[in-house]
């Protein structure tokens, strides 16, 4: 499918839905919910099968159900699929469920593309035990998509030359794994420590981007935006498509 412009993501979203990821968090993530979305729907085909893994406000999930007429399921605390009981309800499934238990394993199997968008982060396990899991439950050609924040960007490198911490603070990164803590990130990764961590579960890195939460910049880190434009490694957030490792992929970077 093409690609929709800015515009025709934003209208697409249906923001009245949500009660927990409100119109600001959009905003403040808007262009990397944009450019998942895109990814999604260049790279699957109709009428896929979707397992979403901590879904928050499923902005891209709701794009390929209304553009690829997608069947999306839902794994996430039951606090949250009760608080977005009318957001979720419109999808194919929902599932209560804690990934980083050790008993748990996908809902699904045969399933065409697993989103795991800004949540890896938040896990005091290694994810490679849950991709293994994920790479078992996927379909002959499905495919894993991950967001999360780049550990090496340029804005944490020079928060620790400033001396200051680039990790929560212990009250909270010791806290549970659970709904009340689900803020917490536990846990950042680099892009080759992620493409290891593929590579353990039986994966292959298909397609990455490095890119930024938001289209724009305050005046004030301009100068950071510039730099990252130039060295893309440095950008604050990764894009991951995957698939199984005996596909031939070629891996192509953005």
């Amino acid at each position: 499918m093409a690609a929709l412009t800015p515009d025709e993501f934003r209208s697409s979203i249906d923001l009245e839905k949500r009660k927990f990821h409100m119109k600001s968090y959009f905003e403040s993530s808007f262009y990397r919910q944009y450019r998942s979305a895109n990814m999604a729907l260049r790279t699957l085909g109709r009428s896929p099968r979707v397992l979403s893994l901590g879904a928050g406000g499923a902005f891209v999930e709701e794009i390929v159900q209304k553009h690829l007429d997608a069947s999306v399921f839902v794994v996430d605390f039951a606090e949250t699929l009760a608080i977005e009981s009318d957001l979720y309800g419109n999808f194919a499934g929902m599932f209560a469920g804690d990934i980083s238990a050790p008993d748990w394993v996908s809902p699904l199997e045969s399933v065409d593309a697993v989103f795991w968008f800004d949540n890896i982060e938040h896990l005091r396990i290694d994810p490679t035990r849950i991709l293994r899991k994920l790479r078992s439950a996927l379909s002959e050609n499905g495919q894993i998509f991950i967001t999360t924040d780049n550990f090496a960007r340029l804005r944490n490198i020079l928060k620790l030359i400033f001396n200051r911490s680039i990790v929560a603070l212990p009250k909270d990164l010791f806290a549970e794994v659970d709904f009340e803590h689900e803020y917490v990130h536990r846990r950042e990764y680099t892009r080759p420590e992620l493409e290891a961590c593929l590579r353990e579960a039986g994966l292959k890195l298909a397609e990455v981007e490095m890119l930024w939460q938001s289209p724009s910049e305050s005046l004030k880190k301009l100068p950071f935006r510039s730099f990252e434009y130039l060295f893309p490694r440095f950008r604050p957030h990764m894009l991951i498509r995957a698939q199984k490792a005996e596909q031939d992929v070629r891996l192509t970077t953005g």
